[in-house]
């Protein structure tokens, strides 16, 4: 009677050694997964639901503005009770042809005026997103861009930075 090897797969990698035996390779998650949690978060902020946030930002996330760095879901909670998103209702916030998405080596072979105020982690992204509508009457309610950065979180992405040039008023 043949004898039944049970061998376990290596949990998967970004790299490895070839003189391993076995060798599993993580594909890069698809750019379009980032793109979407960022269109998924943008929605809630119109909407101004943070509930629907909540699940996009990692628990460290923060947003970087002007004026330093702070927690992301205090921060957004500070927006939506001293401005108005959803007056950005039915509005063109930004177009989908305008998001660009890069990797940490897409961003190393930027000149240095395009280059990002952020580190990007070899998993992780940035989706930079400029806002066509950042005004409703007076109220300023973003600022001219976003900068997102994501990681990887099993099937989808999540937030862990936003940077913006934004004050409260």
């Amino acid at each position: 009677m043949a004898e039944l090897r049970s061998e376990v797969s290596p949990e998967p990698t970004r790299v490895g050694n070839s003189r391993d035996q076995w060798l599993v390779l993580r594909a890069p998650a698809a750019s379009g997964l980032a793109r979407e949690a960022v269109r998924d978060f943008l929605r809630a902020a119109v909407d101004e639901a943070l509930e629907r946030m909540e699940p996009l930002l990692t628990p460290q996330a923060f947003v970087e503005t002007g004026a330093g760095r702070q927690a992301a879901r205090a921060f957004w909670q500070s927006r939506f009770t001293v401005l108005d998103y959803t007056e950005l209702r039915g509005q063109l916030l930004f177009r989908e042809a305008d998001l660009e998405t890069f990797r940490a080596e897409d961003q190393a072979r930027l000149p240095p005026a395009r280059r990002f105020p952020i580190e990007l982690g070899a998993d992780e992204i940035a989706v930079r997103v400029p806002i066509r509508v950042s005004w409703t009457g007076r109220a300023r309610l973003f600022g001219d861009e976003l900068l997102f950065r994501l990681q990887p979180a099993g099937t989808r992405y999540e937030i862990v930075g936003i940077s913006e040039d934004f004050r409260l008023p």
